[in-house]
């Protein structure tokens, strides 16, 4: 993970090995010892950029060290925020500072330094704006203020505060204007923060994107979700498109208020649907920082209308160019704008000036991680830091101009300004002034259908930004015929909440607009304008949206809360619509039926009725319903499970008495199996579960209802599937197991347990210390030497250790003594002499992938092949050798928040220990080895313990000979799939590049 703005890759956790004096080390991240830190001239020279363009020198140290943030004010001058404590992790005052950088004399350096604020600590983001400074500086988000002229700060208030400061990398950040007039930022995912706000709510969130309001001081969360954001930029159409510093490919997202987007680690809310990227693309290597969106005529075509983002790993700045998809986007990958060619470049953020021109801050240190800052702190470099102007030809420098002394008509004509820079921020003067005349000439301005279409729009987010719209115009945006404008209608009405009847209608009237943006607008917008009915408004615009899933996925969390209470009038409202013709509709239905049996006060009447029509309509999605009502009825109270045979009982009779091998008649046996409807046809159950012919999916539930009802003839027939199925099903095998409690069960598995396949019988023994009988046999096996001493790790007997079996218990202390509950320091000595011996031994890395599958594919995936439990390695965890070293040998060396195993203890004596995918108040999920997914309702938990260690144990050196070791290690030093022709060794892997770059070793140069 780098620096404050930079990504953290923490599942595998890791920091290098502890060095001995003196020795050097690769960084993470980096293929080669660095090299020698170059000048800013030299830093230039090495620079190459597209023809035409040059790199110039705005600041550089000691005008500035460390540079995080920066912000240009109304004069052009630039607020920059440095840091010297990083990575401090305790608040409280420091040593950090925000210097204002100014040109005096024109030639495009900054000339004079002010320390406008100082006794900070880690300021991540600056914004100007309302008469001051916005500095995060968590825990607070402050408002400074210069009264005296001095461009020094004398006036201090904290605006909200409840940032955490958990993770010194995962800090809030990224403070923009957006164009509606609230400051936004972004947080990361290990960094949990609670916030009260003066509206009355706490929010508790971790990735997410916020805002405060400029004058009321309200705080928002806005959407959540990703890995570490660490930069947003708005389109020209007012859409927020942010950067996730984590992963690879999935690096851009558009962010839509109320939506939930996948995250990179930690559990979601209940019924979350989440959202993906925009990209199909990756860049380098991760570790992306900042974002700007260049709109200026001081660049080429070509390079306009792009978004630019710093690539800390791969030293440069990528560039990609957005697609309309639907409500939203695809982003393409374009050539990259800027290669430093310079292993001490580190660009934190982009912005474009007043001369039109791409900035760059360069924080400029050979440690790009947080690894190799938390293991050397003092090899940290706090004396550099640079400011780069990315310049095409003789484009002019900006003139002497305030845009705070400009009277009102010359602000609104630097709407029409070419240069993205003037148009935002006369857009926010505007806003911030609010009078009469303003909104006078701002709305003739918005209704000019001459006028340039950009220069409209931010003068209609001038007038959004004062927080009212005069009805009448209001009403004109909604009925305009660019749907821009009414799309900015809706918004504008849903944030202001309280508006006029007519601005009401005209709001539900569009749920069925012939534009997407639109539609997603009304969607957002249907809970949040005050006196507007929302249930019939989100039924509309899901039966109009056509197969838009951007729509579909933010209308439900807006939809769902409102279904307990209101499931009849769904119902009612959707008779008439053709399913058909709504497959946004449609395909939201097996959601609607999950969120009305998973809620314990919902009617279910409504479920019934769903399934009665579909039964008729649609067998498919019939199908889907039952599937989704028989995956909630095991964590349903019996009193609800009662409730659900009663109403479903005549829509399965019907279906089983009309249907015949089918997959719904199917999927009906299986319900009626579960709610116990009816006779059981446990042997027609048993056939579909033992028949090799069978789909496996039907298999698998064919096998959930056999557990369900407690089947007496299932250890044989499992005894069957064990010996022959494939090791992919039966790995869901495995998973659904645990739910019996049928001894007979665990005798079979550990029976089959030696002629598993490897990848198999780690699963197994999970499976078997899910019930203490199950692990006392097991225990009982290992220690009468029938089955082999490494079956069990020290993470398996910790949890024997951490039941009620007392002789248990004894049994292991006797064999194997002291069970650590905590991180084993001579962790540290294995790392070093693996270190060692895998250097000198090289592997077989298509052997290694063999290795992979059996040991580690059971959490991991990597090159899209294994089972997403922890991060994803493709592109996490695997920065530098010495990181796969330390995160295989030493896997509790540091371990993120949401990556700490959790133990869940039932009341029907069930020991599950994963990690935690969804909390809420009805149930808790956790993600099990293997991929399964275990619920567990509230009413069964016993207890949940949050342990200190990884779920990937320690000792795998005694799990593997040295032989699978150097072939396992062999495939993760691999930056690619072995039969790639490009694959290279990654950082600090044997074999990989050695030697500097920069001008001596390119020759290149940005000039």
């Amino acid at each position: 993970m780098t620096r404050p703005a930079m990504t953290a890759a923490l599942c595998l956790a890791l920091v290098a090995p502890a060095l001995t004096s003196g020795q050097e080390v690769i960084p993470h991240r980096q293929d080669r010892l660095p090299n020698r830190p170059y000048s800013p001239e030299e830093a230039i020279e090495a620079m190459t950029v597209p023809p035409g363009f040059t790199v110039e020198l705005v600041a550089s140290e000691p005008q500035i060290v460390n540079p995080i943030a920066m912000a240009f004010d109304d004069r052009g001058r630039i607020y920059v925020t440095e840091s010297l404590e990083y990575p401090r992790r305790e608040p409280g005052s420091g040593r950090d500072r925000v210097k204002l950088l100014e040109d005096t004399d024109g030639d495009g350096a900054a000339d004079r330094t002010t320390v406008f604020a100082d006794a900070l600590n880690i300021p991540t983001g600056v914004a100007v704006g309302y008469g001051g400074v916005w500095v995060l500086n968590a825990p607070d988000l402050l408002f400074l203020r210069d009264t005296d002229g001095d461009d020094r700060a004398d006036e201090v208030e904290v605006v909200v505060t409840g940032f955490g400061r958990a993770d010194a990398h995962e800090l809030p950040s990224t403070l923009t204007w957006g164009p509606d007039g609230w400051l936004y930022g972004l947080n990361g995912v290990f960094n949990p923060s609670t916030i009260e706000s003066n509206n009355g709510n706490t929010y508790e969130f971790t990735c997410a994107m916020w805002r405060v309001h400029p004058r009321t001081r309200e705080f928002q969360v806005v959407c959540e979700g990703t890995s570490n954001p660490y930069g947003l930029a708005w389109d020209p159409e007012g859409a927020a498109i942010v950067e996730a510093c984590h992963w690879a490919k999935d690096h851009l997202f558009h962010f839509v208020e109320t939506g939930y987007y996948k995250r990179q680690a930690g559990a979601y809310p209940p019924y979350t649907i989440r959202l993906g990227s925009i990209t199909d693309h990756g860049h380098q290597m991760t570790a992306y920082c900042g974002l700007a969106y260049l709109d200026s005529d001081a660049y080429p075509e070509e390079y306009r209308d792009r978004l630019y983002t710093g690539n800390i790993h791969g030293g440069c700045i990528n560039v990609d160019r957005l697609e309309r998809d639907g409500s939203t986007y695809v982003a393409r990958a374009e050539p990259d704008f800027l290669n430093a060619n310079d292993a001490w470049f580190m660009p934190v953020a982009q912005k474009v000036g007043p001369d039109g021109c791409l900035y760059v801050l360069d924080w400029y240190d050979r440690y790009h991680c947080y690894q190799d800052a938390n293991r050397d702190p003092e090899g940290i470099d706090r004396l550099k830091g640079r400011l780069y102007r990315v310049r095409y030809e003789d484009t002019p420098r900006a003139p002497v101009f305030d845009l705070g002394s400009e009277d009102d008509e010359a602000l609104i004509a630097r709407l029409s300004s070419a240069n993205i820079f003037f148009r935002e921020a006369a857009q926010r003067l505007l806003a911030e002034r609010d009078s009469p005349l303003i909104r006078e000439r701002l709305e003739a301005l918005v209704l000019d259908e001459s006028a340039p279409q950009k220069a409209r729009l931010h003068g209609l987010w001038a007038l959004i930004g004062t927080g009212h719209l005069e009805p009448g115009f209001h009403a004109r945006l909604l009925a305009h015929a660019d749907p821009a404008y009414r799309a900015w209608g809706v918004r504008a009405a849903g944030d202001f909440g309280e508006v006029e009847p007519t601005i009401r209608e005209a709001v539900t009237s569009l749920a069925t607009d012939a534009s997407p943006d639109v539609q997603l607008q009304v969607a957002i917008a249907a809970r949040k304008v005050s006196g507007l009915d929302p249930l019939p408004v989100l039924v509309e615009v899901l039966a109009s949206c056509g197969e838009d899933r951007m729509i579909t996925s933010i209308a439900w969390p807006n939809l769902h809360p409102l279904l307990p209470e209101e499931g009849d009038r769904f119902v009612r409202l959707i008779e008439e619509i053709d399913l058909d013709s709504a497959p946004g509709l449609a395909k939201l239905l097996p959601n609607v039926i999950d969120r009305l049996v998973g809620d314990p006060d919902a009617d279910l009447g409504p479920v019934r009725a769903i399934l009665g029509r579909l039964v008729e309509q649609d067998a498919a999605l019939a199908q889907e319903c039952l599937s989704a009502v028989s995956d909630r009825v095991p964590e349903v109270s019996e009193e609800r499970r009662v409730a659900l045979r009663d109403q479903l009982r005549p829509v399965l009779d019907r279906i089983q008495a009309e249907e015949s091998d089918s997959p719904l008649a199917f999927g009906a046996l299986l319900l009626a199996a579960r709610l116990g409807v009816g006779s059981v046809e446990a042997d027609a159950i048993r056939g579909q579960f033992t028949s090799p012919g069978t789909p496996e999916d039907i298999r698998l539930r064919a096998l959930e209802a056999l557990v369900a009802f407690g089947d007496p003839e299932l250890p044989e027939a499992l005894d069957r599937v064990l010996s022959e199925g494939r090791p992919e099903f039966l790995t869901g095998v495995l998973a659904t197991l645990g739910r019996s409690d049928d001894r007979k069960v665990a005798e079979v598995v550990l029976g089959r347990y030696p002629a598993m396949a490897p990848e198999l019988q780690p699963l197994a023994v999970d499976l078997l210390l899910q019930r203490e009988p199950w692990a006392r046999r097991l225990l009982d096996a290992v220690i009468s030497g029938d089955l082999p001493r490494r079956t069990l790790n020290q993470a398996h007997l910790r949890r024997i250790m951490e039941g009620n079996d007392r002789e248990a218990i004894w049994a292991v202390e006797d064999a194997w003594g002291t069970i650590r509950a905590e991180r084993d320091p001579q962790r540290e000595r294995v790392v070093a002499e693996m270190d060692e011996y895998l250097r000198h031994d090289p592997g077989d890395p298509l052997a290694g992938r063999v290795v992979f599958r059996n040991l580690c594919a059971q959490c991991h995936t990597i090159y899209g092949e294994g089972t997403a439990v922890g991060p994803d390695l493709t592109s996490n965890g695997r920065g530098s050798f010495e990181q796969v070293l330390a995160s295989v040998f030493d896997p509790s060396l540091v371990i993120g928040e949401s990556y700490r195993t959790t133990t869940v203890v039932t009341e029907g004596g069930r020991n599950l220990t994963g990690l935690v995918a969804e909390d809420g108040a009805e149930r808790i999920v956790l993600a099990l080895p293997g991929g399964g997914r275990e619920v567990i309702p509230r009413n069964e938990v016993k207890y949940v313990r949050v342990g200190g260690l990884s779920m990937m144990p320690e000792g795998i050196e005694h799990l593997l000979d040295r032989r699978q070791l150097a072939d396992l290690f062999a495939y993760l030093a691999l930056d690619r799939p072995p039969e790639d022709p490009q694959a290279r060794p990654i950082p600090g892997a044997p074999g990989a590049t050695a030697g500097a770059t920069g001008p001596e070793a390119s020759g290149s140069s940005g000039r």
